[in-house]
């Protein structure tokens, strides 16, 4: 488990075990809390641990082919979720210590970087409306024009709300949500169709500095 390449194990047996590190931790409340983690990502990747679980002890007790795949098929899923989560919500989680985060597998030698500044530019988007229910922002730096984050950038912040009026500056848009690439999708409910969405972006470097926002756009959710 030298780098973020090859952290998480390759020996199924050792492997299970970070599983069920990962298991208790995400399982604990106080964790979800003190880490500053979105409660549905944290279900969702324990759901993908659970089902690898439940595989190979399925697996051990009926070796047959039809458990081995379902077993090697819930490994990928797992394993995948934990990626996905262990970049979002540990890898530059300023919350958790070295030692926190050591109990899922990263180890602190693999996040020793050159700080970051705070980033000086600002994401510009566009928004594509061909999904009912959904708005997909696809961002870009308004500097470079290139897709591409700008270096020392974890991810964009995209803030919004929904309003009956131009709002006068971004402290009235209250949501909040974060992706690290483009594009970045937000969904809605049925009942929220035709209602205009104001949001805007701005880049978080990957030691959570928060750089300008951007300008103000808006659409209607279709």
């Amino acid at each position: 488990m030298g780098n973020s390449g090859t952290w998480m194990p390759k020996r199924e047996q050792d492997f299970t075990e970070l599983c069920q590190n990962w298991q208790e931790g995400l399982g604990t409340p106080a964790n979800v809390t003190a880490f500053g983690w979105k409660q549905a990502e944290v279900d969702k990747t324990v759901t993908k641990i659970d089902g690898f679980l439940t595989a190979r002890a399925a697996h051990k007790e009926d070796n047959s082919t039809k458990n081995r795949v379902a077993k090697d098929e819930a490994k990928k899923e797992a394993q995948e979720a934990m990626r996905e989560f262990a970049n979002t919500s540990i890898r530059y989680n300023s919350l958790m210590r070295p030692e926190d985060k050591l109990v899922y597998g990263i180890r602190p030698a693999e996040h020793t970087t050159t700080p970051s500044g705070t980033p000086e530019t600002y994401p510009e988007a566009d928004v594509d409306t061909s999904v009912i229910r959904q708005l997909t922002l696809h961002f870009w730096d308004s500097a470079t024009k290139k897709r591409r984050k700008p270096h020392g950038v974890h991810g964009a912040e995209v803030r919004w709300a929904l309003l009956d009026h131009d709002p006068t500056s971004e402290k009235e848009l209250t949501n909040s949500d974060f992706d690290t690439a483009s594009p970045l999708t937000l969904k809605f409910d049925e009942s929220q169709r035709g209602k205009r969405v104001f949001f805007c972006l701005r880049w978080e470097s990957t030691t959570n500095l928060k750089g300008p926002f951007g300008e103000i756009y808006s659409a209607i959710i279709p």
